[in-house]
């Protein structure tokens, strides 16, 4: 679990740094690089996490699957859009907007179902 916890950490700070970066004007010389560690973190911890919700039988674990496989497929939209267009600030600014309403939403409903699951498997509930 504590790893799991790492890393959405990681994934906020990314989330950050790089609005800093288009806050301070530098976003476009590091987009190509975030979206590539977008999916690099894509596939190592979802990889992870989808291990641990089943192994641990957690019941969310087929909604936290398709979450992840919906996120996968957002990213490669503006990856598409940046291998055709380039870097534009609105896709920018779009995908840390996504991205932070992403993590909220998916961290605070599905991921936090898993530690009650983990406890239970260990005795700890």
């Amino acid at each position: 679990m504590e790893s799991i916890d790492n890393q959405h950490k990681m994934l906020f700070r990314m989330s950050e740094d790089y609005r800093a970066a288009l806050d301070e004007g530098t976003g476009e010389r590091v987009y190509g690089v975030l979206l590539e560690s977008l999916g690099l973190y894509a596939r190592t911890h979802f990889a992870v996490e989808d291990e641990c919700m089943y192994r641990y039988r957690c019941p969310i674990a087929k909604t936290n699957s398709a979450a992840h496989a919906q996120f996968v497929a957002s990213l490669a939209r503006f990856h598409e859009r940046y291998q055709e267009h380039g870097f534009l600030f609105i896709d920018a600014q779009q995908l840390v907007d996504y991205l932070d309403d992403w993590l909220a939403n998916h961290i605070g409903h599905i991921d936090v179902q898993l530690k009650p699951c983990v406890e239970s498997d260990q005795g700890l509930a």
